[in-house]
């Protein structure tokens, strides 16, 4: 088979490949006259890493023409975590991760990107963070992390500062978290307006330390940014404020609080109005009709940690009208209670973790039903001796609601218990491990049309040896794994067995490997399907801190009478170059 980059698909693709290798040769040249005057004192030091992903995939098939590939036919992908430090106090951190890949925009379809489009889409990661002493400056891709009810997790493109001198807190960042979209039907695009994120807090304390703030998010989509409204989406504005502290008491024991409240208009074309006074009183700051909600949240946790126990608790209620509008989304009119603890025992050979939690809604009847959560997990890990070790893992989940009547009945029961133990052997030439996985998991849930609980059971058992020569560069390995599920709508099972090697060469710059996987899948009334799996591996260290990998990855399906005639061939190449510095 012949692997070849299609140029007319590629398009402007090509362009970033060649710059991209650009920047690396010029980057690995960089690195390698700071390394030939590491004796000496450079005025500028550069730290992190540069890397460069390309994948290419391709498939054939017979008698499968339901089938979807797997991954994007070309994927290319740029990574730099960069640092450049000149003196003492002054860095200037530089992170852009960027793909030639269409972003979604939570669309169907997407439009056609300019390049200054593919800049700002916020989806992508790019920013330059100049830092001096305690005050740094945020240029490009974003995502202010505040606190938990107020701002954490959207990305914006814009620029923010935050200064900290001495115990005085000021943070501000403004950005857009989506650009506007025309909606085109017949390219199945509803649209979408621009929308702009602006966050500030204000406190004394140390940002990564003990601190009081007051946070301030304001979220609005700007309804004239578009000629035509998108489809079947409401222009917004929001608005969270909140008082949020956090310190320590004893060193040892760490306490958080806050109180959030917000504002919020789901649909700015509302033309209705509103006589809440306490909702009418901030209509300077923020749109207010007859679709805006107000409401508050409260969050606080106190956490114990010492040498050998730690022991915690969070307790959070949101309410149904409340929306931290830096979060994507919450779900609301909740109360949680959530525990957790953890110990070292025995010099610290056996370590145990465990939470426990209930999560209530529907506090204010807003939905016909309520439902109560249980989420447990406890966690045990145990070195039994210098070559033994096992790890113990028990999750459980919980769901149940309140309706009287058996069509609106939910109840639920998921429980998973894992065993994991090892076992090595190391003699002057040779080091052996034996590693074991036993999965069990055990879903429940109550039927309705048949009035009665289904269930469903997974359980999985795997063996792993490995085998490493201490005199020379070669690991070998074998694996075995059986999977055997039991579900309401048909069993199956599955055998998968395989082997492993790998060798290091020429100054152990060279690293080949391979591998090779063989499974069939067994289901009641059906032929036994097959499926096959190579993976060769190709690294090389071209200097100390320039490494490429070069990975073929081939995958057979053969199907048994479940799909009669059906065969599927897959062909994945991904190569990457990476600099350190």
């Amino acid at each position: 088979m012949t692997f070849y980059l299609d140029i007319d698909i590629m398009g402007k693709d090509v362009q970033i490949v060649f710059t991209l290798l650009i920047c690396l040769l010029v980057c690995s040249q960089a690195s390698k006259a700071q390394d030939e005057e590491k004796d000496k004192k450079s005025p500028v030091q550069v730290t992190g890493s540069l890397g460069f992903y390309y994948d290419y995939y391709s498939y054939t098939q017979e008698n499968y023409a339901t089938f979807r590939p797997r991954y994007p036919e070309n994927l290319l992908r740029l990574n730099a975590q960069m640092s450049f430090q000149f003196g003492k106090h002054f860095s200037i951190p530089i992170s852009v991760n960027v793909t030639n890949q269409d972003v979604l925009y939570n669309l169907p379809s997407v439009p056609e990107e300019s390049a200054l489009d593919y800049i700002q889409n916020p989806a992508n990661n790019i920013s330059i963070n100049p830092k001096y002493k305690w005050a740094q400056g945020f240029f490009g891709t974003q995502t202010p992390l505040y606190t938990p009810l107020t701002t954490g997790d959207i990305p914006i493109f814009g620029a923010g500062l935050e200064i900290n001198p001495g115990k005085f807190i000021l943070s501000a960042a403004v950005g857009k978290s989506q650009r506007a979209i025309e909606p085109d039907i017949s390219l199945n695009i509803p649209g979408a307006y621009e929308q702009s994120i602006i966050t500030a807090r204000i406190g004394v304390g140390k940002i990564d330390g003990s601190k009081f703030t007051f946070n301030l998010v304001r979220v609005r989509d700007h309804k004239n940014s578009v000629l035509s409204n998108p489809i079947g989406v409401e222009p917004i504005e929001g608005l969270t404020i909140s008082p949020y502290a956090e310190f320590k008491v004893f060193k040892k024991l760490n306490i958080r609080t806050e109180t959030a409240g917000s504002i919020f208009t789901k649909d700015l074309f509302n033309n209705g109005s509103i006589d809440e006074e306490y909702i009418t009183a901030v209509e300077d700051f923020i749109t207010v009709n007859a679709s805006t909600t107000a409401d508050f949240s409260h969050n606080s946790r106190i956490d114990w940690k010492g040498d050998k126990f730690q022991l915690g608790g969070e307790i959070q209620y949101i309410g149904p009208g409340f929306l931290p509008v830096g979060y994507r989304f919450v779900e609301r009119d909740i109360l949680d209670y959530k525990l957790n603890t953890g110990m070292k025992l025995f010099n610290n050979k056996v370590n145990f973790t465990g939470s426990f939690g209930i999560r209530t809604n529907n506090l204010n009847d807003t939905k016909l039903s309520s439902t109560e959560r249980i989420i447990s997990n406890a966690n045990l890990f145990a070195q039994i001796t210098e070559s033994f070790s096992i790890n113990l893992n028990y999750s459980n989940f919980g769901f149940k609601n309140d309706a009287n009547l058996l069509n609106q009945r939910i109840e639920l029961v998921n429980n998973s218990i894992t065993i994991s133990p090892s076992y090595t052997i190391k003699s002057e030439k040779y080091m052996h491990l034996f590693t074991g996985n036993i999965a069990l998991n055990s879903f429940e849930q109550f039927d309705v049309v048949n009035n009665a609980f289904a269930k469903a059971e997974n359980s999985t058992y795997s063996v792993n040896y490995n085998m490493s020569f201490l005199k020379m560069p070669l690991q070998i390995g074998v694996q075995g794994i059986y999977l055997e599920n039991q579900l309401p709508t048909g069993d199956f099972t599955m055998l998968n067995y395989g082997v492993i090697a790998s060798y290091k060469m020429l100054d152990k710059k060279l690293t080949p490997s391979i591998g090779f996987n063989f499974a069939h899948v067994d289901v009641p009334s059906f032929t036994t399907d097959y499926r096959k799996n190579l993976n060769v591996k190709l690294g090389y260290k071209l200097t100390k801190k320039l490494q490429c990998k070069l990975q073929y990855r081939y995958t057979n399906f053969r199907y048994g009478n479940s799909k009669p005639g059906a065969a599927l061939d897959q062909n994945r190449v991904q190569f990457s170059i990476q600099q350190r510095f």
